[in-house]
């Protein structure tokens, strides 16, 4: 874990209440997961912020920049022409596109968010489900991915940010091709979860 030199104010009187939501209450098992952590010198509730209205068009990293661009070529060959590139996009955007949906989310702490359909093939398919549906959903020859992004106190004043990936499939065949797929590409997921938590530190006030 790489800690952040900038300084905060100091994040003591903060604390969670309410009911807790975690990644554990839709993926308490998961078929091939990915974390990242990342301590940061900032108060947990600018994190969370900052990570909650990420612009994740301003993510960097050599490595996360090629593994989008090779992952959007099918789609760009396929369609000849570029399709048009959205000028700011959040988590928030990408749930009203209807490809993902807010799973549950504790305003401070964690929030989650899941997609399904098929996500290892050049060109992605992914399904429209409300999110009510999503944990029962199995539809054979699909997957479902969770995403949480979480932010913990750290010390006094810092924060500790976790970036949790789990993916789920729905049946033997499915599953042994997705575990092929994952061995080449786990290497980059971790890249661009990386390159997000960094973003969101560098954004936080």
């Amino acid at each position: 874990m790489t800690a952040e030199t900038d300084t905060t104010a100091d994040s003591t009187s903060w604390e969670v209440t309410g009911e807790s939501v975690t990644i554990d209450d839709f993926a308490a098992e998961s078929d091939f997961e990915a974390v990242e952590h990342l301590v940061v010198n900032r108060a947990p509730d600018a994190m969370y912020s900052a990570l909650r209205n990420l612009d994740l068009l301003t993510i960097r990293s050599s490595t996360a920049d090629l593994a989008m661009w090779v992952r959007g070529l099918p789609e760009r060959l396929k369609r000849r022409v570029p399709p048009r590139q959205p000028t700011r996009l959040t988590y928030d955007d990408l749930v009203s596109s209807g490809d993902w949906v807010l799973l549950g989310e504790q305003p401070g702490r964690e929030v989650i968010f899941g997609a399904a359909g098929r996500f290892w093939t050049p060109i992605v398919r992914w399904e429209q489900i409300e999110a009510e549906q999503f944990t029962e959903y199995g539809k054979p020859g699909r997957g479902k991915i969770f995403s949480s992004l979480s932010v913990r106190p750290y010390g006094r004043s810092s924060s500790l940010v976790t970036y949790d990936i789990r993916t789920v499939l729905n049946d033997p065949i499915t599953h042994r091709i997705f575990k092929l797929y994952w061995v080449v590409v786990k290497p980059f997921v971790r890249a661009i979860m990386r390159a997000t938590v960094r973003a969101a530190a560098e954004q936080a006030a």
